[in-house]
């Protein structure tokens, strides 16, 4: 997962990503593998349950569980099926 600031974003990008209680997300394990000023990777895995069926509704899910009201902050969500990841990787 890639979480950048949106346009118009007030305060600071690195202090909004540090904040994100990503423990209390249920069926995902986040955690920072990087952040810059304009960019922050996750690094990670999503259980199976509903909303981890696609990125998409991956996506909006840690949208609304991490973001909330806070509108400082867009994730792009993308998910590497084990299958991928292990092909991917010989």
């Amino acid at each position: 997962m890639t979480a950048m600031p949106t346009n118009g974003a007030q305060g600071s990008f690195r202090d909004d990503v540090l904040g994100l209680r990503t423990d209390e997300v249920q069926d995902c394990i986040l955690s920072v593998f990087h952040i810059s000023d304009s960019y922050a990777l996750f690094t990670g895995e999503a259980l199976p349950a509903p909303h981890t069926t696609s990125s998409a509704e991956l996506r909006a899910y840690l949208l609304q569980r991490l973001v909330g009201d806070a509108a400082g902050l867009d994730l792009d969500v993308k998910i590497a099926w084990a299958a991928e990841s292990a092909r991917s990787c010989s």
